[in-house]
């Protein structure tokens, strides 16, 4: 599962109650840990999340990087959208979301290489997805 530089990398976030309490995505190795890539041109690697938020509420989505919180949009509710940000090395990454009049949530951290792609789903029971919502 160690990749090739341009090979791109589908995760699934899993919507189960036992996954809950081991994290919320798998770890990433990498043989590319610390190499700069270049985001020049259409084609640059970077990290695309598929969000679909299966809730009656819209979702505000935040992502973290390396500690830097940078906004990516609204999900509409049971909506699908997909949004792309630059990751130009191996990076600690997590998401925030909130849900209109309802909670805000975190995931954990987890190290993501430039080219993954997340399938995130926001389910309609909370419980059940990997992660801190308060």
């Amino acid at each position: 599962m160690l990749g090739r530089r341009h090979e791109t990398r589908t995760w699934k976030l899993a919507i189960l109650a036992v996954v809950a309490a081991t994290g919320w995505l798998g770890g990433c190795g990498s043989a590319s840990a610390g190499r700069e890539v270049s985001f020049r041109g259409d084609g640059a690697p970077g990290l695309t999340i598929t969000i679909r938020n299966q809730r009656t509420q819209d979702a505000r989505l935040w992502i973290w990087i390396e500690g830097r919180r940078e906004s990516l949009g609204m999900v509409q509710s049971t909506g699908t959208e997909t949004f792309r940000t630059a990751l130009p090395r191996v990076s600690r990454v997590r998401l925030e979301f909130d849900l209109t009049l309802g909670a805000r949530c975190f995931t954990r951290a987890v190290s993501l290489e430039p080219g993954t792609r997340l399938d995130v789903t926001i389910p309609s029971n909370l419980s059940l997805m990997d992660a801190r919502c308060g």
